[in-house]
């Protein structure tokens, strides 16, 4: 293959990698912002939510606050990464500490929800998490990748 066109397939591959990562991102702000400011704390109260996941969502509602944290901020770095942003990792979790902290807030105007600091931490274990395996990922397919 010529290096001209290679060059051109990876700046493209690249490119519609990072949208697909940015789209994603977007998914898991809104799906966030709607689970953390819906009225009820209970999942299964609401209508969108599947039931396997609200079932699963219920039976441990601090950890449940990790799970979505964690893609968010996986693909949040890799979509940084893949554009060549200096300090993706910083800014990766100033944004998602400023999501979870927004989203987390917030429910102190919401009348049946309240401020909990588990949720905070579970939150905060979510994001390293998720940043922890995107930064593998991406180790990984820079080490095979030049094989």
């Amino acid at each position: 293959m010529a290096p001209a066109f290679r060059e051109l397939r990876d700046k493209w591959a690249s490119k519609w990698w990072t949208c697909l990562f940015l789209a994603s991102v977007v998914f898991f702000v809104l799906l966030i912002v709607l689970a953390s400011w819906a009225p009820h704390s209970q999942m299964s109260k609401l209508a969108w939510m599947p039931g396997w996941i609200a079932k699963l969502a219920d039976r441990e509602p601090n950890i449940r606050t990790a799970v979505p944290f964690m893609p968010l901020a996986g693909l949040l770095f890799m979509a940084l990464s893949t554009i060549q942003i200096q300090r993706p990792l910083r800014i990766t979790l100033t944004i998602c500490g400023f999501i979870l902290c927004v989203t987390e807030f917030g429910q102190a105007f919401l009348p049946q929800r309240t401020v909990d600091w588990k949720d905070l931490l579970w939150g905060t274990v979510g994001i390293l998490l998720g940043t922890a395996g995107a930064k593998i990922l991406i180790y990984w397919r820079k080490k095979y990748s030049a094989c």
